[in-house]
């Protein structure tokens, strides 16, 4: 796959067929807008286009609102590859691009530049100034236009319509079992390992602490979790929060690998949440704590092994 930005070169595509969005998180419905525009380009005889913004609308438009986002940028264009679309073409997002009305979009950026055969939107696909274009503007762009236009419907699990905004409040609750289930991979933080406190090398449980890319945490508490090394995947335990017991401040995630000694500080780790344990607890003492942990391992591993025989997610991360 390859990435550019819209201004970086001129697009000479002979023909293409787009799909557009945020696509934060890459989820069911992103994948399943993506898989149509794969498999429609290939009907087609064209190039399969995700046209995508950075930085993401909101943070634009709304910075107050402080939106955490599931992915990184460069976590996105992984994500996207791994579906097989051939372009992502991402446009930089600024205040005078969100005041481009929609007709001026479509006409100067989607056809001129990328000359489509046929668009693929969501049912609730919005375009321009204040997403003051929608379905029907864009019917009626596209027929003068002479492209087609496929408009998908949405995704829904156990009768919620999956959605960026839906994952990141289940994230953020801790609820990632859930969350999962609409990004059909688990949810993943990754970053530079960094030496922490030394307390868990003290207690036999040495950690390998992170400062995440990622700006949307799992809420406090201990989860079952997988962690990628060097392409590598090992089951693990992994707190987020700020270790009440010794009265720390700083949030950390710090991940506790099974099987595993080698030294990890200053490399790049990926860590996948499975499921929620428990919440953080402040203990009375270091051999309540102690206890607690060997108990989360157990635990953990119990999970992590059922999950390895019935799968859910797995092959997205490449354990299967």
């Amino acid at each position: 796959m390859e990435v550019l930005e819209i201004n970086e070169r001129a697009l000479n595509f002979k023909n293409s067929v787009i799909t557009i969005g945020s696509f934060d998180g890459i989820h069911l419905g992103h994948r399943k807008l993506m898989e149509i525009t794969k498999d429609s380009a290939a009907k087609l005889n064209s190039v399969s286009v995700v046209l995508t913004f950075h930085p993401h609308p909101l943070r634009v438009l709304h910075p107050e609102r402080k939106i955490h986002l599931i992915t990184t940028f460069e976590k996105k264009v992984e994500l996207i590859e791994e579906t097989g679309i051939d372009y992502l073409i991402y446009i930089k997002f600024t205040p005078e691009f969100a005041n481009m009305p929609p007709e001026d979009f479509i006409k100067n950026i989607i056809a001129k530049k990328l000359n489509p055969v046929k668009m693929i939107v969501g049912h609730d696909f919005g375009f321009g100034a204040k997403k003051s274009g929608g379905i029907p503007l864009l019917e009626k762009l596209s027929y003068e236009m002479g492209f087609g236009l496929e408009v998908v419907e949405p995704v829904v699990i156990d009768g919620e319509i999956v959605s960026s905004t839906l994952i990141r409040r289940l994230v953020a609750a801790g609820r990632v079992c859930a969350a999962n289930r609409f990004l059909g991979r688990y949810y993943s933080v990754h970053g530079l390992v960094v030496k922490g406190c030394g307390r868990g090398r003290q207690l036999g449980f040495p950690t390998a602490n992170i400062i995440p890319e990622e700006e949307l945490f799992p809420k406090d508490g201990v989860y079952a979790t997988h962690v990628k090394i060097n392409g590598e995947i090992y089951f693990s335990v992994t707190n987020v929060g700020s270790n009440p017991t010794f009265n720390d401040i700083m949030r950390r995630i710090e991940s506790y690998i099974f099987d595993f000694d080698g030294d990890v500080y200053g490399n790049e780790i990926e860590v996948f949440f499975v499921e929620r344990l428990r919440e953080e607890i402040k203990f009375d003492n270091i051999a309540e704590l102690e206890s607690r942990i060997k108990k989360d391992i157990e635990l953990a591993s119990l999970i992590l092994k059922r999950r390895r025989k019935k799968p859910d997610c797995l092959e997205s991360v490449g354990i299967l």
